[in-house]
């Protein structure tokens, strides 16, 4: 469990705290690439607490800038996309892509007012089908994380977002939890799996390792860019089944794969404390992605606003009758059911109360990773991931089957340019690694 102190320190995400801070200190995917169009409307968004407004000009140049027009505070969300810049429609102030006043009709032509005012905006890069934003110092920007992913043609990826009713953290555990996929994603009877799919709209096959290993090894192992989550259970009598997820921050995730499944990605970005936007990428490296599959085995049906039209509202169309025979929690879809426990916490969970178990290793070790992480920014240290040296396009999930008794640290290395350098003291085994954070 953790102190009230600690949850606090690890779920607040608005200007001016610690933990919004460590997020200010990355690159954010922020909308979809596809929600802009060239002198359309512009799109409200809210990062970290911060409320803004993304516009593509007419020449196809991405803004994001603060929400409100600092001459009387009117909502840019309602301007107008002009050629001039976004403008505000109450008195026609406009500001180009990066913040500069390009217009103020109300004042006269002489005056050189408009030189001296400059909207907030942050940085943009359009990459994976993502509009990516840092909101942190200027002069601390890191490099644009190249990701494995973001390079892909359309064919090999499937971009989807989703509003969801928490605060990040919660989503983020779950995701490292790999002993909920054997009860919340449990299918209760054998399924026709189509390529590259773990699970259909029912769950994951009863006969998947993930549900029929018992007493798996869960265990994680530092990295650069924060840790490998790992799951050794059993494959037959001879194999034992190795599962990694990398787990990067500050609040991404890829999710446990054998090489017949597709590859999946997770971005957990905060809209405030209590909401997230959960970004998943679905992409394959050598052939065009099945996106049909995809979309049925997440279960997920949003409206315009991607907001789940199966929510707390309806209880997520939760159906006992289906329960009894067709999956363990009643509910369609592995991506609705993740929803389904994380948002049934409420908006922040009170860690304090909580009863850890022994499979609870994965979640542990990202709790201290951010609380290490907070303490090194603090420190004046460079947080974990931002390095320009490290091949983030390297970086994938990659699970084995491996013989019985061979260590799985052998069977499924880590690549030496992911691994933690350590000091002299940790060296003579006196001190831990300088980059451990678990």
């Amino acid at each position: 469990m953790l102190s009230h102190k600690d949850n606090e320190r690890i779920t607040q995400v608005g200007a001016g705290t610690p933990l919004g801070a460590l997020f200010r200190s990355y690159w954010l995917p922020a909308l979809l690439s596809e929600e802009l169009k060239p002198g359309g409307a512009p799109v409200p968004v809210k990062l970290l607490g911060e409320r803004l407004v993304a516009f593509r000009n007419s020449g196809g140049k991405v803004g994001l800038v603060g929400e409100f027009c600092p001459h009387r505070g009117t909502s840019l969300a309602l301007g107008r996309n002009d050629d001039c810049g976004l403008t505000c429609i109450y008195h026609g102030w406009a500001f180009d892509t990066d913040g500069s006043c390009t217009n103020m009709p109300s004042e006269p032509d002489y005056s050189k007012f408009k030189d001296t005012i400059k909207q907030k905006s942050y940085p943009i890069h359009e990459a994976g089908g993502l509009v990516w934003t840092y909101m942190g110092p200027a002069e601390e920007q890191p490099p644009f994380p190249n990701l494995i992913w973001t390079s892909l043609p359309d064919s090999h990826r499937m971009v989807a977002k989703v509003y969801q009713e928490c605060n990040y953290l919660q989503i983020w555990e779950n995701e490292i939890d790999y002993m909920h996929a054997a009860f919340a994603h449990l299918a209760l009877q054998e399924q026709d799996m189509k390529e590259g799919a773990l699970s259909t709209e029912l769950g994951i096959n009863p006969s998947h390792p993930l549900v029929t290993s018992r007493n798996p090894l869960l265990t994680v192992e530092p990295t650069t860019y924060g840790f490998r989550n790992m799951f050794v259970g059993q494959s037959g009598e001879e194999d034992q089944f190795i599962l990694e997820a990398p787990i990067l921050m500050p609040s991404f995730a890829y999710t446990p794969r054998v090489k017949e499944e597709d590859h999946l990605f997770h971005a957990y970005v905060p809209i405030d404390d209590h909401t997230t936007w959960s970004y998943d990428i679905h992409f394959t490296l050598d052939r065009p992605l099945n996106h049909d599959t995809q979309k049925e085995r997440r279960g997920l049906w949003v409206d315009e606003n991607y907001r789940k039209l199966y929510n707390k509202s309806n209880n997520y169309q939760q159906d006992r009758e289906m329960m009894k025979a067709g999956n363990f929690s009643g509910i369609v879809g592995i991506s609705n059911q993740d929803h389904a426990v994380t948002e049934s916490m409420g908006p922040i969970v009170d860690r304090s109360r909580e009863h850890l178990g022994t499979s609870d290793v994965g979640v542990i070790a990202l709790r201290r990773m951010i609380l290490r992480s907070l303490k090194r920014m603090e420190q004046g240290e460079k947080p974990l991931g931002l390095d320009p040296d490290i091949p983030m396009d390297k970086i994938y999930s990659e699970g084995v089957i491996a013989p019985k008794g061979v260590p799985w640290k052998e069977a499924c290395p880590l690549d030496p340019a992911f691994a933690p350098v350590k000091s002299e003291k940790a060296k003579s085994g006196q001190d831990s690694t300088v980059a451990e954070t678990i």
